[in-house]
């Protein structure tokens, strides 16, 4: 267990006051630089993760295999199935890249705010900051 944390799927279901991720986020988190401060920790870890599960091709990524702490970020957990590897030998399991829900945008202000903005400027550097280093992480991934 991760201390601090809980599963996305887990508030859903078992907060009552529970409406929309944006909606915790205003109720959880104090209005000012708390409130802040946990926008920019979800955007940054939803940033890399999202550039680290897309490149790997992490499977699996339902709300009971990523986590939210009690500081905003986002936390994947179970990489069971990854690169080709995924149940049901790969019937069409997950098309999509990365997860980004409506609900994950939401929590960014919407497609057209600042802090998505952020969030894609944020992608594309890891994704650059990665693509540095393929030759590395191409042979470490060869290992697995």
């Amino acid at each position: 267990a991760i201390p601090d944390t809980i599963s996305l799927d887990s508030l859903k279901r078992n907060d009552p006051t529970f409406t929309s991720l944006s909606q915790f986020f205003t109720s959880h988190f104090e209005e000012g630089d708390e409130f802040e401060d946990a926008k920019a920790n979800f955007v940054e870890s939803l940033a890399a993760y999202s550039i680290v599960t897309y490149l790997l091709q992490v499977k699996d990524r339902h709300n009971g295999n990523i986590l939210l702490d009690n500081r905003g970020h986002l936390i994947h957990i179970d990489f069971g199935f990854f690169f080709l590897s995924s149940p049901g030998k790969n019937s069409g399991f997950e098309s999509a890249p990365f997860k980004l829900t409506r609900d994950f945008c939401m929590v960014m202000g919407g497609p057209d705010s600042a802090t998505f903005r952020t969030f894609r400027e944020l992608c594309c550097r890891t994704f650059l900051c990665l693509r540095k280093h393929c030759l590395e992480i191409t042979m470490l991934v060869e290992m697995l």
